[in-house]
């Protein structure tokens, strides 16, 4: 009998699946969060003008630069960046079940864990991205902001990225290990 189990009393053990299911709907609401702050990043550093600019102000069509932003201007790439990372969370979190048999509890709260810090990262570095582009090229004066301008930002959500899921998968696979030593 392990000491966590001798902590819960024999009625604590049917809160676990609600605890479980609590944490899916909290988790499910992140998500949809981290959907929109994605979508955010998209509008902001991938499409490279706003609906208002003139054809003039634009790099001629078939350059690459405008074939990228129109690209992310309309569906499918204006969902595609945040339908990667939400769907690349999700199957995270499934495989991690898979892994936890029956000890999957808490998995969701670290998963929240998760996702409150990336978006507190992601927004800070929002700001610091343009920070940058503004110190780097100066000002911007026309409503087209090309590559030249959102090329920090889109390296540092990269490295947001990758820095998110590797952490994510270290942590979680030490944690699984853990819990699979202690039965519940």
């Amino acid at each position: 009998m392990s000491s966590v189990t001798r902590l819960l009393p024999r009625t604590a053990r049917p809160v676990l699946p609600i605890l479980f299911v609590l944490g899916v709907i909290i988790l499910i609401g992140t998500w949809i969060i981290l959907y929109w702050a994605e979508s955010l990043f998209t509008e902001s550093h991938l499409v490279g003008y706003y609906c208002c600019v003139t054809e003039q102000d634009l790099p001629a069509r078939g350059t690459l630069e405008r074939t990228l932003s129109d690209f992310f201007r309309t569906s499918p790439g204006m969902h595609l960046p945040s339908l990667v990372f939400v769907a690349l969370n999700a199957g995270f979190f499934i495989v991690s079940i898979r892994h936890a048999h029956k000890n999957y509890w808490w998995l969701p709260y670290v998963f929240i864990a998760f996702n409150i810090l990336y978006l507190m990262a992601d927004f800070l570095f929002f700001g610091v991205s343009w920070s940058i582009s503004d110190r780097m090229v100066g000002r911007q004066t026309s409503a087209y902001k090309g590559y030249y301008r959102t090329w920090y930002g889109i390296a540092l959500h990269l490295m947001l990225w990758s820095g998110f899921f590797i952490t994510l998968s270290k942590v979680q696979m030490k944690l699984l290990s853990k819990f699979q030593a202690v039965k519940f």
